[in-house]
């Protein structure tokens, strides 16, 4: 009776680890797929800016030369 006990406390625990782990890799996956484009978009729209700043600046300290 213990054996057999064991056993399926064994496999109970196996089956929930697998299940467990399938949740951490598809946790993983959506970040990947979701959030971290989301995150370079909003990156590349701060330099993009950033950048369009830059141009601004420099645009108008040439026409105050002039």
């Amino acid at each position: 009776m213990v054996d057999a006990l064991a056993l399926f406390y064994v496999s109970a625990v196996s089956l929930l680890f697998f299940f467990w782990v399938y949740g951490i890799y598809a946790f993983s996956r959506d970040c990947r797929n979701t959030y971290a484009p989301k995150f370079r978009r909003t990156v590349r729209g701060w330099r993009l800016q950033r950048t369009e700043e830059e141009q601004q600046e420099l645009n108008e300290s040439e026409r105050q030369l002039l």
